[in-house]
């Protein structure tokens, strides 16, 4: 996910607002009984704004430009039938790296991941191919983000898979490349284990595989069929280091290096007398998290020799600037026809020199360059550009360049582009571009298509009008609902700029209408590890906020607390109305507490353990105030979370013993109906490549002592109880699953039709009983029946539970 300028369990607020309501929902299981049959509602959907996080890999169907398949850097996947008027969500267990289209029938459709998966039916239905079924013994979910991997009989052969290609003159045959495997460390982040990556063929349409060869190169960016340059006994690899061109029958394999630098990005198409090949490149080793380079190139001959194509694109001379490239789209079969993404461009622009973005396009295999889509940070150039609300509350430069271009193999004037925050298309080769993640219903209101990719922290219900729900997220900040969740306007209104990029959470006061306290910060995505690598987390900007009118406007909410990511905040709804009581996470200095509704902050007492990641508050109704200590990264080195609590209002902190190995707690939740039953959502550790001391926890005595209610290899993030019965519990994980309880824990039913591989929060929807939001790091918000549905929009129909949930 991107930056930008760019509960307390249940928090005492909820607690009260949940009981409150609680005779509308006497008999949860009579009421869902009653509602499921009948309500529209009963299936799951995908609610807010659209938008908000980095897409890639637009993917045209050659045969039906308006069928469209789409990632996000967060695990999903998306499908249009309509042209992006809306799009339908999918999950293969891990970002997918490549889609591949079987030339000789427009529903099958192949997606690589963590495994290679197909669908028959456009993408309604997927099934693993490779690895085998029947050669899987486990799924393994292991690390801070659940990393997934299959477990098998035979070993599959390790590593990412990065791109198919499906042979377009010999039916059946499929080919897969694979990278080298990568080693995932907290601290340091992901490493590749080796230098080579693996060719894979598949005569019998992935029923049976052979390692066909190894190439040189970790990324595999392009395969091309031999048949487009009249050689179908050949298939040809391009890496960062060159192209391999490979004998299918024998393996036999002839090696053609890049002259100079590397590259960082290809695509390729047949053109008029053969194959075409585009290339970024660079002359630096490294090219970061995201591909760039400064020097386009271009092949007719299967690499044997590359010339640079930068008429057009070239900064200005003078400027003392070098143009930086990010990525290409091809059309496949109009090789001749291309697309290419420029994140910087120095040029004039009414006789002022600035940097500018956007896409340039070529129709004679890169003789010439012209603009298509032109952008600064500050406004578009001579572009027709419908962004939605992201241009609309942001400008250009939130959304900048495109991340991803895909081309109609059929078409070359329709081309989609996704970049941080939106995808959008042109239909008429780039003299128009109009955005397919949103739909406008009003001004400054919106709804999304079903393409949400972000983080979303939780669900807030206004006390005081059942119609407005208030939802924080990552990246684009916070929305409001006032018409029960169908659309939503974007709630940042005088947030100070340099906090605006994430709220964590809000809560609403009981007696004052309007009044709302909400936590800032600009470090995102918390507490996940890869956010803590950063040396000065404690001092990242952010804080508390108060609106006064429903989250409308809002203002910095006093003075004092120390400029800090502040991640959580809750309400004593003992203090008088006119001088609140509300504390504060922040995350990397400690808890802050107001005693006066917000005007003034007052460190509490320093908090005695290593760790200053403070991630999560609960207070008990007798005042008792619990505070979570995040699992992190401090100077380069693991620290340990932890819980603590205290009893004075913060002048002492006591640590509340857990079972021997727990050390990232999550969430802590209080039952609304006895105190003393507390539930700890636990992320567990990596022991021998196991995962261990996770899971959920349960104390029946305010945390005296612990017994096990989930099992330890999961990743509960949080957990809800339903109020009308607080038997029944709700569970959402990092591993493709959340769960039910109606027995306090003691046996658990995966909810059916939701399979999200990151699942963060579930809400129970009290204004709709037997409605359930499960919130998700990546997804946006899901919406459906607390029971589950009996379809599984996107299911994998040969990935049994018990390979995940099994003994």
């Amino acid at each position: 996910m991107r930056a930008v300028i760019r509960r307390s369990g249940l928090a005492i607020l909820a607690l009260v607002a949940l009981i409150g309501l609680a005779a509308q929902v006497r008999d949860g299981g009579a009421v869902d009984r009653k509602l499921r049959p009948r309500d529209p509602r009963a299936t799951w959907r995908i609610l807010g704004p659209g938008g908000g996080g980095a897409m890639f890999l637009p993917t045209i169907n050659p045969l039906d430009p308006e069928n469209v398949y789409l990632r996000c850097d967060m695990t999903g996947g998306f499908v249009t039938r309509n042209g992006g008027q809306s799009w339908s969500g999918y999950q293969l267990r891990s970002v997918i790296q490549d889609f591949e289209f079987d030339p000789a029938t427009p529903n099958t459709v192949y997606a690589a991941s963590t495994g290679l998966y197909r669908t028959t039916d456009a993408g309604r239905t997927w099934s693993l191919i490779y690895p085998a079924p029947q050669n899987v013994t486990a799924e393994r979910m292991v690390g801070d983000h659940a990393e997934h991997s299959y477990l098998t009989k035979d070993g599959m052969p390790d590593g990412e898979m990065r791109k198919i290609r499906v042979d377009p003159a010999v039916p059946g045959r499929i080919f897969i490349a694979l990278g080298p495997a990568y080693a995932y460390d907290p601290v340091t982040g992901p490493r590749p284990a080796g230098e080579n990556s693996r060719l894979l063929v598949s005569d019998n349409s992935g029923g049976t595989w052979r390692i066909l060869a190894e190439i040189t190169g970790r990324s595999v960016f392009a395969l091309l069929p031999g048949s487009w340059d009249n050689q179908p006994g050949e298939i040809a690899a391009v890496t960062e280091s060159g192209v391999s061109i490979v004998d299918i029958a024998s393996g036999a394999l002839e090696f053609k290096a890049v002259a100079a630098g590397r590259l960082v990005q290809a695509e390729a198409g047949k053109g008029a007398s053969g194959s075409v090949i585009y290339a970024i490149g660079s002359a630096t080793s490294d090219s970061g998290s995201l591909p760039s380079g400064d020097t386009v190139l271009r092949s007719f001959d299967r690499g044997i020799t590359w010339n640079p194509i930068m008429n057009g694109i070239a900064s200005e001379p003078g400027s003392g600037k070098t143009s930086v490239f990010s990525s290409l789209g091809v059309s496949e079969n109009h090789g001749d026809s291309a697309y290419l993404s420029c994140s910087s461009y120095f040029g004039l622009v009414n006789g002022q020199g600035q940097r500018q973005f956007g896409t340039f396009r070529t129709d004679d295999a890169g003789a010439s360059w012209r603009w298509v889509f032109r952008g600064s940070d500050g406004k578009m150039i001579e572009t027709d550009y419908d962004g939605g609300w992201l241009m609309d509350e942001y400008g250009p430069g939130w959304g900048e360049y495109a991340l991803s271009i895909g081309v109609s193999p059929s078409n070359p004037d329709v081309c989609y582009a996704s970049d941080f925050g939106c995808t959008y298309r042109t239909t008429d080769g780039g003299r128009s571009w109009r955005q397919v993640y949103a739909e406008k219903a009003g001004e400054r209101v919106w709804r999304s298509r079903g393409l949400d990719v972000t983080n979303c922290y939780g669900v807030m219900f206004d006390p005081f009008d059942p119609k407005h729900v208030f939802i924080p997220y990552t990246d684009i900040g916070a929305f409001n609902s006032f018409d029960g969740g169908e659309t939503w306007v974007h709630a940042t209104s005088g947030i100070p700029g340099s906090w605006i990029n994430t709220c964590y959470w809000a809560v609403f006061d009981p007696d004052v209408p309007g009044r709302i306290w909400s936590a800032w910060g600009s470090s995102h995505d918390l507490p996940r590890q890869k956010m803590m690598r950063r040396s000065n987390l404690d001092k990242s900007p952010g804080g508390v906020a108060v609106s006064m009118d429903g989250g409308r406007s809002w203002s910095q909410s006093g003075t004092g607390m120390a400029p800090t990511s502040c991640t959580h905040v809750v309400l004593d709804p003992r203090s008088p109305k006119e001088a609140r009581t509300v504390y504060a996470c922040g995350f990397g200095t400690g808890v802050w507490k107001s005693t006066d509704g917000g005007k003034k902050w007052l460190k509490t007492a320093e908090i005695p353990w290593q760790s200053k990641y403070a991630w999560r508050l609960a207070l008990t109704p007798g005042g008792t105030l619990f505070v979570l200590l995040a699992h992190g990264i401090l100077n380069g080195s693991p620290v340990d979370g932890a819980l603590f609590k205290t009893t004075d209002g913060g002048a002492s902190w006591v640590r509340v013993a857990l079972p021997a190995g727990v050390n990232f707690p999550n969430d802590l939740i209080i039952d609304p109906a006895n105190p003393a039953r507390m539930y700890l959502c636990l992320w567990p550790r990596t022991e021998s490549g196991r995962e261990v001391s996770g899971g959920l926890l349960v104390t029946e005595d305010g945390g005296e002592t612990w017994s096990r209610l989930f099992r330890e290899d999961a990743h509960v993030y949080a957990l809800a109880v339903d109020p009308a019965n607080p038997s029944r519990l709700f569970i959402n994980t990092f591993d493709s699953a959340a769960f039910r309880s109606d027995d306090a824990g003691k046996t658990w039913t995966k909810l059916k039709g939701y399979n999200f591989k990151w699942g963060h929060r579930p809400v129970l929807d009290i204004r709709h009983p037997g409605m359930l939001y499960l919130t998700t790091f990546g997804g946006g918000l899901y919406h459906g029946p607390t029971q589950g549905t009996p379809a599984n929009a996107g299911e994998l129909k040969n990935v049994p539970d018990q390979w995940r949930w099994g003994q």
